[in-house]
């Protein structure tokens, strides 16, 4: 049976073209979650050009997050039947085709839309792209671990470019975020060459049994749980802030810049030193006091803008701890596992965003961050009980030695 190694027309050794063909995947994994990012220092403008309410802002969030939830229950089957190579091709030109869109239109309802099938996208790339990185670097733990710090410097230099460009223009992010994914499509189509055989399409059902097992099971609702965290923060806290679309730029790009230390060298040598569990509840405790602390704490903006900066370590580490865990507990094919622990992760992502922005209308502005705190506290009692099953199960994976 062939590996998965590279084919290419060129004639570098093998070594390079993988080597060249992971770090394309990991170029355009940054470049995709860029865009999930870039959007977030111009909501306030947004909002105000349009004269949209904090919830009706937040829908770009929520229907981008949605779309993603539901399509990566079929990415796997999807990316059997046509190709992983082709599935990531199709994902990175519909980002950029609805980016574009985005730029374009000129309502709240068309920029929900459109945000929608750049959902679509990414939910046909990001998942794709971690199965290809598997494929090619050949070590889960470091496959993930540059997975995690793409998304980690995407996190940071999206808002970032949001800020400098939305700063003339909502418009303009969307239009560099169309660029530089089509940037990335190029780079991808280049250089990634990987063997189209088909691969037995697995039923949607196979999915949902991964859940039968308690401690996947358990990795999964806490992935649900903190990205409902990790999105409200994200989502809503531009909202909450008030502050220049420059100002939040520059407040997310450290966040997002401490977001990849904590999803490379802290959870690296956290993983190696301490069972993953334990790692997962300081993680979560650590968290839940932020969120209390960003709410509801009587300190000034410059004081909550450090603890938003600084909980970037955090969901870091969280981030590529338990990306991890979903791969090595399952015991399942790793497009499976994938797929199933995505769909709980952004299922807990989407209803975070519009979720907010309607307690804060409804209950006050900080309240939204009670909610947050009270979800990842429940995560911690969640990886607390399963804590032992999860620890096990990932012992007991060959993956991991």
């Amino acid at each position: 049976m062939s590996s998965p190694a590279l084919t290419s027309t060129t004639d570098a050794p093998p070594d390079t073209r993988r080597t060249l063909a992971g770090w394309a995947v990991t170029a355009a994994c940054l470049i995709a979650f860029m865009g999930v990012g870039v959007v977030d220092p111009i909501l306030p403008e947004i909002g105000h050009q349009l004269g949209a309410t904090p919830t009706q802002v937040e829908l770009l969030f929520t229907t981008y997050l949605g779309v993603m939830a539901v399509m990566t229950l079929f990415a796997g089957n999807i990316g059997a039947r046509v190709g992983r190579r082709r599935v990531a091709l199709i994902g990175l030109g519909l980002i950029a085709a609805f980016a574009l869109a985005c730029g374009l239109s000129g309502s709240i309802p068309a920029l929900a839309l459109f945000r929608g099938g750049w959902g679509l996208g990414s939910a046909l790339f990001t998942p794709t792209a971690l199965v290809l990185l598997l494929a090619l670097i050949g070590h889960a733990e470091k496959a993930i671990m540059r997975y995690e710090a793409a998304i980690g410097l995407g996190m940071s230099m999206g808002p970032l470019l949001g800020g400098l460009l939305g700063s003339h223009s909502w418009r303009f992010p969307f239009f560099g975020a169309a660029a530089l994914m089509l940037l990335a499509l190029a780079s991808v189509a280049t250089l990634v060459r990987v063997p189209e055989a088909r691969e037995p399409v697995r039923p949607v059902s196979d999915v949902f049994r991964a859940y039968r097992q308690p401690a996947f099971l358990a990795v999964g609702l806490t992935g649900l749980l903190y990205y409902f965290g990790f999105f409200l923060l994200l989502g809503y806290t531009p909202l909450f802030l008030h502050l220049s679309t420059l100002g939040l730029g520059l407040t997310f790009f450290g966040w997002g810049l401490l977001l990849g230390l904590g999803s490379t060298v802290l959870a690296e040598r956290l993983l190696h030193a301490l069972p993953a569990s334990r790692v997962v509840l300081g993680a979560l405790a650590g968290l839940t006091a932020l969120f209390v602390l960003i709410g509801f704490a009587p300190v000034t903006v410059p004081v909550k803008v450090t603890f938003v900066i600084l909980s970037g370590t955090l969901f870091g580490l969280m981030n590529a701890t338990l990306t991890t865990l979903s791969v090595e507990v399952s015991h399942m094919p790793r497009a499976t596992a994938t797929s199933a622990y995505n769909f709980l992760r952004w299922l807990g992502a989407a209803l975070a965003p519009v979720s907010s922005g309607l307690i804060a209308e409804h209950l006050g502005a900080p309240v939204p961050y009670a909610f947050g705190a009270a979800a990842v506290a429940l995560a911690v009692v969640i990886t607390a009980l399963a804590a032992r099953g999860i620890d096990a199960a990932r012992a007991s994976d060959p993956h991991v030695h």
